[in-house]
């Protein structure tokens, strides 16, 4: 069994690849937990999917330092398995064709590579997450850069904060483009703009490469803002645990 760990800005996913099963569970980021109140979570998590412990493999993707090593130590206390960190310096199965490949956040590795090997390239993967962000993987394997916005729930709470009259409003999906009151404006702003963005960046980076894009779309949100999308697209609802799966089975024997 795999343990595969994504520690987001917003949610800590956990993904327990059996032979047969992934079984997915998902905290709150924060309050960042002790190790002691992890490995509980982790223990119960496990018997509740009737999961024994004989893990053969953990993997992790944080983009929260903070978290990492106490979620590490959990981990530790649940599996003698050492865990494997996700970057652009281990074996992926691509290459990287940006500068500063090491600022790439471990979470678009993982997405871009269960994309590519999904879908083949050229190939985006969509997350909308806290961020929603966009990375492009090229026919030949290599990484090739992309672009992030803000996501939908980040907008919602940016307009509550900085505009004195609007409120933050449920991340619903509007019923028009053509709002009739301020909740129903900022919820079409949120995802009609969100989308209408993706459809301009997406097809701004097909005109630089000459390339069409297959469009991959994942993430809390993935699902809410699809009908948006009149671009043709695929969502896989656990595509950054894809990605540490193969990027795991890569390195394993390493």
């Amino acid at each position: 069994m795999l343990i595969a760990l994504d520690i987001g800005n917003s949610t800590i996913t956990v993904g327990c690849f059996t032979a047969s099963a992934l079984f997915v569970k998902k905290i709150d980021t924060f309050p960042r937990g002790s190790a002691q109140k992890y490995k509980g979570v982790f223990d119960e998590f496990m018997a509740e999917n009737f999961v024994e412990k004989n893990v053969s493999g953990v993997i992790i993707s944080s983009v929260v330092p903070g978290h990492t090593g106490v979620l590490r130590k959990a981990l530790r206390e649940v599996t003698s398995a050492k865990p494997l960190l996700v970057s652009s310096r281990i074996e992926t199965g691509l290459t990287f064709n940006i500068r500063n490949p090491e600022e790439l956040g471990s979470d678009r590795i993982a997405n871009s590579v269960a994309a590519y090997e999904l879908c083949g390239g050229p190939v985006a993967a969509v997350d909308c997450g806290t961020a929603t962000t966009v990375s492009v993987v090229g026919a030949n394997a290599a990484y090739v850069g992309g672009a992030i916005l803000p996501g939908i729930r980040l907008m919602s709470e940016a307009l509550a904060k900085g505009a004195s009259q609007l409120s933050k409003v449920p991340v619903t999906p509007p019923k028009s483009a053509l709002g009739s009151n301020t909740e129903d404006c900022i919820r079409s702003g949120i995802f009609y703009g969100t989308a209408g963005g993706l459809e301009r960046i997406l097809g701004e980076i097909e005109n630089e490469t000459g390339s069409e894009i297959t469009v991959v779309l994942t993430g809390g949100y993935g699902g809410l803002l699809s009908p948006f999308l009149k671009r043709a697209h695929r969502v896989f609802h656990n595509l950054t645990l894809e990605g540490l799966r193969l990027i795991y089975t890569r390195n394993k024997d390493a």
